[in-house]
């Protein structure tokens, strides 16, 4: 199992509107098809960045779910309008809990 932290940065001064469409319409339609999303956050200090973390079992739910997703035909128009709020690419770390980790 492992964790993907994946920050957003949106174009100045449109970071609470990224977080809120991150949160009523690309975050429900991963979890729709499949994908533990654990949760969405503003970074404090930065208004205009947005981290979601996800969990995947393993390398194979990571492509299933993300394949589930990018096939949907819902997905282009969120991809779209998610290109129009950010400014800059998407930072992805990928994390895997250590065993004395409560987040297994």
């Amino acid at each position: 199992m492992f964790y993907e932290i994946r920050t957003e940065h949106a174009h100045p001064g449109r970071g609470p509107e990224l977080a809120r469409y991150l949160d009523e319409a690309v975050i429900p339609l991963h979890r729709e098809r499949g994908m533990d999303v654990v949760g969405s956050f503003t970074v404090a200090g930065d208004e205009d960045a947005v981290v979601w973390i996800r969990r995947f079992a393993d390398d194979a739910d990571r492509e299933r779910t993300l394949d589930a997703v990018h096939r949907d035909p819902r997905c282009a128009a969120l991809a779209e309008i998610v290109a129009a709020l950010t400014g800059a690419p998407a930072s992805t770390v990928r994390l895997a809990p250590t065993a004395g980790s409560l987040l297994r």
